[in-house]
């Protein structure tokens, strides 16, 4: 039976080469002819759900240019600061017209580049399915130009403090990068719309992280590493939190003395190598 390739469309991806061919009513796998392909990638432009498995198989041949956005992911699954399957990092794509996710479902442990889902304005190119939580990804990239990364985990303390609707506040100095008040926002079933937009609106370059009441942590940054490093104060301030409140209302930095910690980190570290 002949193969048909699936309303194929260019990926413009620095070393990756795509090709989306399936059997009519079929599973089968095969390859574009290089007349098809033309030495270019390809993406299939396909529902965001997948109704259907049988409606198209990706293969994907190359290498994406994601080594950022891999390395948070096995620092994730290394760092065990969340659990199971859950929780979902993203990368902006370096054209700027989407964005790569990790898949729903998998393990971190098991994620490699070729789990990696690109998602764009109604299309996804990947083997899986992506991350339950793309609308909140999407919602954060189109709303703020500035956002390269965004890490969203249910590390334990920072959903703790989510239950319980208390704020992750400035206790101490750590917090001064990402924000002067870690907000609550109200309860909304995952991955929906409602959520995405709830989150978007929240953050912005004063407030680079929001808990989700009964749910967990959204990081943002201006790269994924960025993101990941503000999830790791978010959470590492939580737990700093929360054992106080054991023993009595913290005290908690004010805005002046947060920025007064921001102007001293500007010659905190060593200077780039020229």
């Amino acid at each position: 039976m002949p193969l048909t390739v699936l309303q194929i469309a260019p990926l413009r991806r620095r070393k990756t080469v795509c090709y989306i061919v399936v059997e009519r009513g079929s599973s089968s796998v095969g390859r574009a002819s290089a007349s098809q392909a033309e030495g270019r990638g390809f993406e299939a432009r396909l529902p965001l759900h997948f109704p259907s498995r049988r409606r198209g198989v990706f293969v994907i041949d190359g290498s994406f240019s994601v080594s950022g956005l891999i390395s948070v992911v096995q620092q994730i699954f290394q760092s065990q600061i969340t659990f199971g399957t859950s929780g979902n990092v993203s990368e902006r794509d370096d054209d700027r017209d989407g964005f790569w996710i990790t898949p729903s479902g998998v393990s971190w442990r098991d994620i490699a580049d070729e789990s990696l889902v690109k998602i764009t304005a109604g299309a996804v190119t990947g083997n899986l399915r992506p991350s339950t939580e793309w609308r909140a990804h999407q919602a954060l990239y189109e709303r703020h130009p500035w956002i390269g990364g965004v890490v969203h985990l249910h590390s334990p303390y920072a959903t703790i403090l989510s239950v319980v609707g208390s704020p992750v506040k400035a206790v101490h100095y750590q917090m001064a990068r990402v924000a002067d008040e870690v907000p609550v926002l109200p309860y909304t079933t995952f991955g929906t719309n409602e959520l995405a937009q709830s989150v978007a609106q929240a953050l912005s370059p004063q407030v680079r992280a929001a808990l989700v009441a009964n749910h967990g942590l959204f990081a943002v940054g201006d790269s994924v590493q960025s993101a990941w490093t503000a999830a790791r104060e978010v959470e590492w301030t939580a737990m700093i939190q929360y054992h106080a409140m054991l023993i009595a209302a913290p005290a908690v930095l004010s805005p002046g003395q947060l920025q007064a910690v921001r102007d001293a980190m500007a010659h905190y570290g060593q200077a780039p190598t020229p």
